[in-house]
């Protein structure tokens, strides 16, 4: 069932169109990832998603909400290229600073979203003294503590090395199991897309159509799926796309 749904969506930047007439549908409990080529309007049609972007043609609906009610009524968790994390604080209470901010009635225990990572033994630990990688996934369960209905990553392990990625990769999918948040990932990499993701949309160039929509039907249960032939196939597939 489609719970994320796009009709004809066109973002115009004075006499640049970013995105034209993008129509998608996004299950919920999804993972979904978004690749194209430079410039092609990922993120610009990611930010639209989560209200940040609102002067556009076209409907975006998540459930019965516009995204601008989702962003107000803080249904959508936003996860960005860089860690916008609190230097001052250890872990666990960067996690919980929606919290203090929110005073929500219903949220998810900073403490349980560790363990869901593995990453208890880190709570108390000061942001300097963690990995890249560790930075990026503690700045993405910041965002679950509220219970979103949808997570929205913009490349948030571009800058990570490989063996680090795969970590955080398997880290992210553990998360995903268990909590089931509708997730769309903007990503410039083919195999982290083919890898993490359920369905994987792919933009030509600018302005930015939908050019593809590949379903990944690979398991995901061991990291070396990443590698496997399979999944080499779906990466050699979604190069095509993106190329011709």
């Amino acid at each position: 069932m489609s719970f994320i749904k796009l009709d004809h969506v066109t973002i115009q930047y004075g006499d640049a169109i970013g995105v034209r007439d993008v129509s998608l549908n996004v299950e919920r409990g999804s993972f979904v990832s978004i690749v194209g080529p430079f410039g092609s309007g990922k993120t610009t049609l990611l930010r639209a998603i989560a209200g940040l972007i609102v002067d556009y043609e076209g409907t975006i609906k998540i459930g019965d909400m516009t995204p601008e009610e989702g962003r107000v009524g803080r249904r959508i968790g936003v996860g960005f290229q860089q860690p916008t994390l609190l230097q001052w604080r250890d872990v666990i209470s960067n996690i919980s600073l929606p919290l203090e901010i929110a005073k929500p009635d219903v949220y998810t225990e900073p403490g349980e979203l560790l363990e869901l990572a593995g990453l208890a033994s880190i709570k108390g630990r000061r942001i300097h003294e963690l990995s890249g990688g560790t930075r990026q996934l503690v700045s993405i369960l910041r965002s679950l503590v509220l219970n979103p209905d949808v997570l929205l990553l913009d490349e948030p392990f571009s800058s990570i090395d490989e063996m680090t990625k795969d970590m955080m990769h398997e880290k992210l999918l553990a998360v995903h199991r268990k909590r089931k948040q509708t997730t769309i990932l903007v990503t410039h990499s083919l195999q982290e897309a083919v890898y993490l993701s359920d369905q994987v949309i792919v933009l030509s160039a600018a302005p930015g159509r939908v050019k593809a929509i590949i379903d990944i039907t690979n398991s995901r249960d061991t990291i070396e799926e990443k590698y496997s032939p399979e999944s080499l196939e779906y990466i050699r597939l979604l190069r095509k796309e993106i190329t011709l």
